[in-house]
């Protein structure tokens, strides 16, 4: 028999809403951001967050790479609730350079969908070198000299276990994760587009992951002292930039000295290009 009284339509409410609440859980993450370190993998992430089906995990995890002996269960609880219609995103730029990660992505998930950002490779170096020279000089630790870091003693060979460096090496992660993974469950995320126009990008990211596209211009609010984006859920919300480590200028570094650095990082880059089977301006 039907039921049309308030009593029936309060009770059908709450009992759908119950249903709602316990289909939210914490899952797993289907998606990865996996780097680059000084890619814009942070920005990436918090534009991503403005997707209604995308629940993103606020904080670096660090989970295939430092932290895997916590458990899975540990993993799990640093994800957002989310339904099983969303998208559940987390990020750690250093799981890209970890020679273990790819490994241990795949034995969770072998399906998981891996976004990968990646910038000039020279720039990025200078970049995390500045990072690092930063961190140093809030510590009073001896403030690093970029030619003495980045290159052999008394040579123009760059010094492939400078961190700054290695991160830079881009086609000796690559290898490591293609092992386990297929390109087309990798997507290349232009960092060098994406500063300067993140909707195309996006895009691109919102159909890899399935999902229709609801990021819209209007999101992405342009900051002309910071000279990158700032992002709003909506009209109303408060604009959320990103700190001030972000987009600080980068140490100052001679003009030979960087060619010498690009001129290292060629070769490495041609790699890179025919493993992904794409060219990027670099």
């Amino acid at each position: 028999m039907k039921c049309w009284s308030n009593e029936c339509l309060v009770t059908l409410c709450l009992v759908l809403l119950i249903l709602a609440v316990m289909s939210v859980s914490r899952r797993l993450p289907t998606a990865l951001i996996i780097g680059v370190r000084k890619g814009g993998t942070r920005a990436l992430l918090d534009a991503l967050a403005l997707h209604p089906k995308i629940k993103a995990a606020r904080k670096e995890a660090h989970y295939f790479n430092l932290n895997y002996s916590k458990g899975v269960e540990w993993y799990r609880s640093l994800m957002p609730p989310s339904t099983s219609d969303e998208v559940v995103i987390e990020k750690t730029p250093g799981y890209f350079t970890s020679p273990i990660a790819p490994q241990r992505v795949y034995e969770l998930n072998p399906s998981m969908k891996i976004i990968l950002i990646v910038r000039d490779p020279t720039q990025r170096t200078i970049s995390d070198f500045t990072q690092v020279y930063y961190n140093k000089l809030e510590q009073n630790k001896t403030l690093p000299v970029f030619e003495t870091e980045a290159f052999l003693a008394e040579t123009d060979v760059i010094n492939i276990n400078y961190k700054p460096i290695r991160n830079s090496l881009y086609d000796l992660h690559m290898v490591n994760w293609l092992r386990y993974f297929l390109m087309e469950q990798i997507l290349l995320v232009n960092g060098d587009v994406f500063r300067g126009n993140p909707i195309s990008e996006l895009r691109r990211v919102e159909t890899f992951l399935g999902l229709t596209h609801e990021i819209s211009d209007d999101q992405l609010i342009f900051n002309e002292q910071k000279g990158f984006f700032c992002f709003r859920r909506s009209p109303a919300s408060r604009v959320k930039c990103l700190g001030d480590s972000k987009g600080r200028p980068h140490r100052e570094i001679v003009d030979n000295v960087i060619e010498k650095l690009r001129q290292n990082l060629r070769p490495h880059n041609r790699r890179f290009f025919a493993l992904v089977n794409r060219v990027f301006n670099w």
